[in-house]
């Protein structure tokens, strides 16, 4: 008789809240990671006026539009708070909620690049303008990550509703605690990113230049 392979060993499967814990673990995670991302853009804000080299801090007229910066933070902060009490208020309907703030943030983010056309100087326009280009245009970029992530729970959510029935998955967990937890992730998630935002306006904006 030829040789075979040993039998493997009997694997228990995880338990079933092991992964909304994972989902709810993995939001906290990602808010550690663009803390660090967009604290460089704090540093670079503070140490570039602080240095002012060459007394090229500001060069020429930098004044960016305090209404579209208001109206822009506006729409964030909005998204973040009705998307966030949707999972802390039964009365507040998650996929209403969700859709509002997928559509208020495309809207910020397109308001957002249309200042850029309103604007009375470039990114070469000092210390203040590299970092007032970089922190918005990238901020723009890393929030449509975020509402891909809410856009996926909605739609999620819409095909339960509509279907009337979860499916089956392939963890030991219901679909129903998967988008509960992604939700509540998601949800979490964006109100800490917003409230980076919400500081990036203080600082771009209200002590500006």
């Amino acid at each position: 008789m030829g040789a075979s392979a040993p039998q493997a060993g009997f694997i228990e499967p995880e338990p079933p809240e092991w992964q909304p814990r994972a989902i709810w673990v993995g939001g906290r995670l990602l808010c550690g990671a663009i803390t660090f991302f967009f604290v460089s853009f704090v540093f670079a804000y503070f140490y570039l006026r602080a240095v002012n080299s060459n007394h090229s801090w500001t060069i020429g007229p930098v004044h960016p539009s305090l209404g579209l910066g208001v109206t822009i933070a506006a729409l964030y902060l909005f998204s973040a708070v009705i998307y966030r009490l949707a999972t802390k208020l039964a009365e507040v309907d998650e996929l209403a909620a969700g859709t509002i703030a997928v559509l208020f943030t495309l809207l910020a983010v397109a308001l957002q690049f249309f200042e850029y056309t309103t604007l009375d100087f470039g990114a070469a326009s000092g210390g203040y303008a590299a970092v007032f280009f970089g922190w918005t245009s990238t901020y723009a970029v890393v929030a449509l990550m975020g509402i891909y992530w809410i856009e996926v729970q909605v739609a999620s959510l819409y095909r339960v509703r509509r279907e009337g029935k979860t499916r089956d998955t392939e963890v030991p967990t219901s679909e129903d605690a998967l988008l509960t937890a992604g939700i509540e992730a998601s949800s979490f998630y964006w109100a800490y990113f917003v409230g980076l935002g919400v500081l990036a306006y203080i600082i771009l904006y209200l002590v500006g230049p």
